[in-house]
């Protein structure tokens, strides 16, 4: 009898099902945020958040299970022009002195292939938070080349609408873009500081 009880007790916590989720920081050096918006018709705008942020819990063996939390600061925008970039951070627009934080927190995680999955999640732009689903890709998970850590790659679609989040400048007569295109791509390491 013993003999059985140990033996269960070691399937238990050998079984790999058990493994917690491995926490990867957000790598800030390694990490882009850009956008794009249509102007006036002629052109479409690139912009940028330079600085990012958070944490991404990966469940290698059960990925629904995974999770993510993130955040960007809206005072970090790069358009191309300190003219646009401080236009957009203004009132009218991203309102970043009011509302300095990007973020997105997961709430449901559906895989959509081997390497792919539909994240969806509580994304607060304007202080306003609606649900938002973004398209998720896995580049590569592994040991990176350089540093020897655990590391894991994202390129990540999606689109927000402006109206949704109150940023309505320009809107009545259509002059600028309602719907914003997103692609992000995410170098995340392990492991990720715990939380204080």
């Amino acid at each position: 009898m013993k003999r059985l009880i140990l033996a269960a007790a070691l399937a238990l916590t050998a079984a790999p099902a058990l493994a917690a989720p491995v926490a990867y920081a957000i790598d800030p050096s390694h990490t882009q945020t850009t956008f794009t918006v249509d102007r006036f018709g002629f052109t479409t705008i690139l912009g940028a958040f330079t600085t990012a942020s958070g944490t991404i819990w990966i469940d290698e063996a059960n990925p629904a299970a995974s999770r993510v939390e993130a955040q960007v600061a809206a005072a970090s925008l790069w358009a191309g022009d300190a003219t646009r970039e401080e236009h957009v951070e203004g009132e009218r627009w991203l309102n970043a002195a009011a509302n300095p934080t990007i973020s997105f927190k997961s709430t449901k995680v559906v895989t959509t292939g081997p390497d792919t999955a539909d994240v969806t999640g509580e994304f607060t732009l304007n202080g306003v938070t609606k649900p938002v689903t973004f398209k998720v890709k896995l580049n590569r998970i592994g040991k990176a080349p350089g540093s020897g850590k655990p590391s894991a790659g994202f390129t990540i679609t999606g689109s927000v609408h402006r109206r949704d989040f109150n940023i309505g400048a320009a809107l009545p007569v259509g002059l600028i873009g309602e719907d914003v295109p997103i692609r992000i791509e995410v170098l995340a390491v392990a492991p990720a500081p715990a939380a204080p």
